[in-house]
């Protein structure tokens, strides 16, 4: 189904907005370039940037009322993104979680929960190290890949599920995702970047199947 593109609120816009900064450090930290022009904001096909934010309530109290008001209706993809992005803006990062990861089970429709619970994933790795931090990368890989799925014709958000699965450690299905976009975008501004990673994947012998070194 098609997504309603007025529907993003504007913590959605927010945290696209910071973690746009993890993404570049990213792909810097893969060698893939410093030249990535990538807004996160077309993964939602929203072309609109965000407004400046008037003065807001304590964010204590705008949590409580969105658990509220989820309480009252726990289906409604909205209120579920709502509270998830107020628990984001108050480090509540585990509890944003929790809350799409819900979400995904009672609105399974929903073309922006998979997504946005990607980009926490992310957000979580990036201050994580070790086995934990890959085990994230996987999540927000496996999250990516399912909004991939849901929008099967956004270049985007094959790109940052062959990249979270890269950083992951998930040679196989980060060179599948690459792929993907490449087929989807075989002369985008990143293509030859992309292309570049996936040569380096395989020289390394870290494909699946029958690629060698």
């Amino acid at each position: 189904m098609m997504m309603n593109r007025e529907r993003i609120g504007f913590w959605v816009k927010l945290l696209s907005i910071v973690l746009a900064a993890f993404f570049l450090l990213s792909f810097i930290f893969l060698g893939i370039g410093t030249n990535l022009n990538y807004n996160i904001f077309d993964l939602f096909g929203n072309q609109n940037q965000p407004k400046q934010a008037n003065q807001a309530p304590d964010p204590q109290e705008q949590i409580k009322a969105a658990e509220k008001e989820l309480k009252k209706d726990p289906k409604d993809p909205e209120k579920i993104k709502n509270l998830a992005g107020l628990y984001y803006t108050a480090g509540r990062y585990d509890d944003a979680v929790r809350v799409l990861q819900k979400g995904r089970e009672v609105a399974p429709k929903d073309e922006e929960i998979p997504a946005l619970l990607g980009q926490i994933y992310t957000q979580q790795a990036q201050i994580a190290s070790g086995d934990k931090q890959k085990e994230l990368q996987k999540k927000a890989g496996d999250a990516f890949a399912d909004a991939a799925k849901a929008q099967p014709d956004n270049a985007e958000a094959y790109l940052l599920a062959g990249q979270a699965y890269d950083q992951a450690g998930q040679p196989a299905d980060a060179i599948k995702y690459y792929n993907e976009y490449l087929d989807r975008e075989p002369k985008g501004e990143n293509a030859a970047k992309v292309k570049d990673r996936i040569s380096a994947l395989l020289a390394g012998g870290n494909s699946s199947g029958s690629a060698n070194p």
